[in-house]
């Protein structure tokens, strides 16, 4: 029996040991990073996406022909604080007590970096002098062309790659898409947690990025796949659970990774050598209370009429045709122009999504656990 630590992480991703399938979109990633092919990796949210970059880069750990740097940039709100974020991936990867940091540090003392330390973790962070437009344009293709040059391969894995699109600089895009393409060495998995404005990226032929990189779209984890993997975990643990207990997760959840995972991991801290059904339910239960006041501000948030809107949407799961005269009636909610408004509302808010990429399109809502909790008001 293991020592009891959580083996469901929900956040963070603790090592292949505790990640579930994604065998064949590994396989496929490493095959087009050995390539040295651009990656764009398409998901709803919380799917799993930033979980999966981590997993593949763990498969190069021992490479010491190949480094990867992963970085989030949903924090950055222009180009420089974009460049500032790559410069101190990049400083961190390559300590300056190694070869090839010492060459990376004399490269930053071009821009006199400010360095300052973070208060919990103690790691270090880059604040470049970039004075004028020509120096935001160039620096980070300094720093790129530089790694591009050491006789390595660099891998860079950008999330919340949507951000550029709210900087001020609006050529950011045009920016970006040039320095890459002069790198020979160095490739990049792009992803993000707005699908519209990924899509709005990589898939128009009116922007930069187009036909640029291999698309990879990330969908749900088998059950049957998901339900082993959980199974043994809890074997790991010395611990049971019953087969109408691991359906009852996995129909609950919608089989949505972060969803699923964090039912589990709620559900191990319930420390029940056996999981039965009810074990499942009561479970749920306290999911749902521990999250109500989150969504009653969802609540707030909105006007009666979005709030009814989500409310018919969780209760039907999937809505094939919101604007019908059947849905409309069925819920009262109005006429279909007051629903379309609705709806594109909630898409922006991210309260709902709009899965196109299957035969009969529709809307469904994000977050499982409101979904649920809207179903039993």
């Amino acid at each position: 029996m293991k020592e009891d630590i959580n083996p469901f992480p929900s956040s963070v991703y603790k090592g292949p040991e505790y990640f579930c399938n994604r065998v064949a979109e590994t396989k496929q990633m490493n095959q087009l990073i050995k390539n040295g092919v651009h990656i764009a990796l398409f998901s709803i949210r919380r799917l799993g996406k930033t979980g999966l970059i981590h997993h593949v880069f763990h498969t190069h750990k021992n490479n010491s022909k190949m480094v990867c740097i992963y970085v989030d940039i949903l924090a950055t709100k222009d180009l420089s604080e974009f460049t500032n974020m790559i410069a101190t991936a990049v400083y961190n990867q390559f300590p300056p007590q190694k070869k090839l940091g010492k060459k990376i540090a004399e490269l930053f003392k071009r821009f006199r970096p400010t360095i300052t330390f973070d208060e919990l973790s103690g790691a270090p962070s880059l604040s470049l002098t970039i004075d004028t437009k020509t120096q935001k344009e160039s620096t980070i293709g300094q720093i790129l062309q530089f790694l591009d040059q050491q006789n390595i391969k660099v891998v860079f894995a950008i999330d919340e790659f949507q951000q550029i699109l709210e900087y001020p600089e609006t050529n950011t895009e045009a920016i970006l898409r040039t320095q890459i393409q002069q790198l020979k060495n160095t490739s990049f998995i792009f992803c993000g947690s707005n699908q519209k404005m990924m899509h709005q990226i990589f898939n128009s032929a009116k922007r930069p990025f187009f036909a640029s990189c291999t698309n990879v779209n990330l969908g749900y984890i088998e059950q049957k796949d998901y339900q082993l993997f959980i199974k043994k975990k809890l074997q790991e643990h010395g611990r049971k659970i019953e087969t109408e207990a691991l359906d009852f997760i996995c129909s609950w959840t919608g089989l949505h990774t972060f969803y699923t995972q964090h039912f589990c991991f709620t559900l191990f801290t319930k420390n029940k050598v056996n999981t039965t059904l009810a074990v499942a339910h009561e479970t749920a239960i306290d999911i749902l209370k521990l999250n109500e006041s989150t969504f009653f501000q969802y609540k707030n948030l909105l006007t009666t009429a979005q709030w009814n809107l989500l409310r018919a949407i969780a209760c039907e799961e999937k809505v094939f045709q919101p604007q019908s005269k059947l849905f409309i009636g069925k819920y009262v909610l109005g006429t279909p122009a007051l629903v379309k408004r609705g709806l594109d509302a909630l898409l922006e808010k991210e309260m709902i999504f709009y899965q196109s990429a299957v035969e009969k399109p529709y809307y469904e809502v994000y977050d499982k656990f409101l979904m649920r909790w809207l179903q039993y008001k």
